[in-house]
C-alpha cells in the first residue's frame, strides 16, 4: 500500500502539480472529467467526459523515450473508437505503464464502437504493463462485434484488452508483442475475448474477470502465465482460461465461479498439438442452476493436472474433463461430480496417468487411449 500511495502522490507532482512540486520523469497525470478539482487543476491531461481516449493517448504519446507511466484517476472515462484504428486507447511503443486507482478508475466503452478498449500494437512491443484499473467493454452496448472470418484475427478485435503486433490480415510487423501483464484490473463484458494475448512473456495475475462471448483469458505462442485470477461467470461464455496454439503456459491459483445465470462451455482449455501446461491449485466452482459443459477441455501434450478441486452442486449435470491427446499427468484433484474422458485423437500412443485423486461421484471413461493407471479413493 505504501508503494502504491507513494507512486500516486509523484503522479500528481509529474504532471506539472502546484508550487513545489518537482515533475517526476517519466509520470503523466490524465484526470477524469468527474475527478476533484484538485486533481485537475494538477494533471497535464484533463478528460472532458466524451472521447477520453483522446486524452489517454496523448498521455502516452508523451511519455519520454524510455518510457514511463500514465497515471489515469479514480471517475469514469468514455471510450470511443480512434478512425482508423483498432481500438480506444492505444499502446503502440515499449516500455509503457498504463494504471489507475483500482476500480475507481473506469474505462467504459460507449455504444456502438465495436473495438478493443486498450489495444496494444506494433512489432516487437513489450514490457507493457495495464494495472489497476476497471474495463467494461460493454458488449450489450456493441453487438455488432463481428469480423471476417476468412482474415486472421478479424474476429478478434473486439476485446476488452488485446495485444498482437500486427493488423488483421497483415504481416508487416515481424517481431511479436512480448512480456505484457495486466495485473490488479477487473476486465467485463467483452464482445469476443475478454484479455487476449499474442507473445511470449504474457502475464495475466490477480485480476477479477467477467463474462466473454468468447474466452475470458487467451494467451497464445506462449510461454505465459493466467495465475490468481477470479473469474465470475453470470452469463453466457465460451472459455474461462485458455491457450490457442500456445506452448508451456501456467494455469495456476484461479478460481472460476459459475454463478446461476452463468452458461460457460468450457473452463479450462488447452490447444491441439500444444505443449508443456501445468493446471495447478485452481477451483472450478458450479451453483446450483449454472451450467459448464467441460471442466476441462485439454488437447494438448505433456499437460500436468494437479491439485484442483472442480465441483458441480447439481448431480444430473456432471462437468466433463476431457483427455484428447497423451503425455498427461492427472494426480492430487478433488473431483465430485465429474466424467474424466479419455480419448486420445492423436495416435502418438503416449500415455495418460490418472492417480491419488479424490473422485466423488465421478468416473473414468476411457474412448481412447493408454491410461496406465487408475486410482480411486473409496467414498
Amino acid at each position: 500500500m505504501k508503494a502504491v500511495a507513494f507512486l500516486m502522490a509523484f503522479a500528481v507532482s509529474g504532471a506539472g502539480a502546484g508550487a513545489g512540486q518537482a515533475p517526476l520523469p517519466g509520470v503523466l497525470t490524465v484526470a477524469a472529467h468527474d475527478a476533484s478539482e484538485a486533481l485537475r487543476a494538477s494533471a497535464r491531461f484533463v478528460c472532458d467526459g466524451e472521447g477520453d481516449q483522446e486524452e489517454i493517448n496523448a498521455a502516452i504519446a508523451a511519455l519520454p523515450e524510455a518510457g514511463g507511466v500514465v497515471f489515469l484517476t479514480a471517475g469514469t472515462y468514455d471510450i470511443r473508437r480512434v478512425e482508423g484504428e483498432l481500438g480506444g486507447v492505444l499502446i503502440r511503443r515499449s516500455h509503457v505503464t498504463l494504471q489507475g486507482e483500482g476500480a475507481a478508475t473506469r474505462l467504459i466503452q460507449a455504444d456502438g464502437q465495436e473495438i478493443n478498449v486498450i489495444r496494444i500494437i506494433g512489432s516487437g512491443v513489450g514490457h507493457v504493463t495495464v494495472r489497476d484499473l476497471y474495463v467494461d467493454a460493454n458488449r450489450d452496448g456493441n453487438p455488432k462485434s463481428e469480423g471476417d472470418p476468412n482474415i486472421s484475427h478479424d474476429r478478434f478485435e473486439f476485446c476488452g484488452i488485446k495485444a498482437y503486433r500486427n493488423r488483421p490480415g497483415e504481416s508487416s510487423a515481424t517481431e511479436d508483442t512480448h512480456h505484457i501483464t495486466e495485473e490488479n484490473c477487473v476486465v467485463i463484458n467483452a464482445a469476443r475475448l475478454g484479455i487476449m494475448l499474442e507473445g511470449p512473456g504474457m502475464k495475466v495475475i490477480n485480476n477479477r474477470l467477467g463474462n466473454a462471448t468468447s474466452d475470458v483469458v487467451e494467451i497464445l505462442t506462449g510461454p505465459g502465465e493466467i495465475r490468481g485470477n477470479y473469474f465470475e461467470i453470470t452469463g453466457r461464455t465460451h472459455v474461462a482460461v485458455g491457450s490457442d496454439r500456445g506452448n508451456n503456459i501456467l494455469m495456476s491459483d484461479n478460481v472460476v465461479h459459475v454463478r446461476e445465470t452463468g452458461d460457460i462451455d468450457i473452463g479450462f482449455r488447452t490447444w491441439a498439438d500444444s505443449h508443456r501446461h501445468v493446471i495447478a491449485g485452481n477451483i472450478l466452482l458450479v451453483d446450483e442452476g449454472g451450467k459448464c459443459t467441460h471442466a476441462m477441455d485439454l488437447r494438448g501434450f505433456d499437460t500436468a493436472v494437479t491439485g484442483n478441486c472442480v465441483y458441480a452442486a447439481n448431480p444430473d449435470a456432471p462437468l466433463f474433463l476431457k483427455l484428447t491427446a497423451g503425455n498427461v499427468v492427472v494426480t492430487g484433484n478433488v473431483f465430485q461430480n465429474v466424467v474424466i474422458e479419455v480419448d486420445d485423437q492423436t495416435q502418438a500412443g503416449k500415455p495418460v496417468i490418472i492417480r491419488d485423486n479424490i473422485l466423488e461421484s465421478t468416473t473414468v471413461l476411457v474412448k481412447n487411449g493408454t491410461v496406465l493407471e487408475e486410482a480411486a479413493v473409496p467414498e
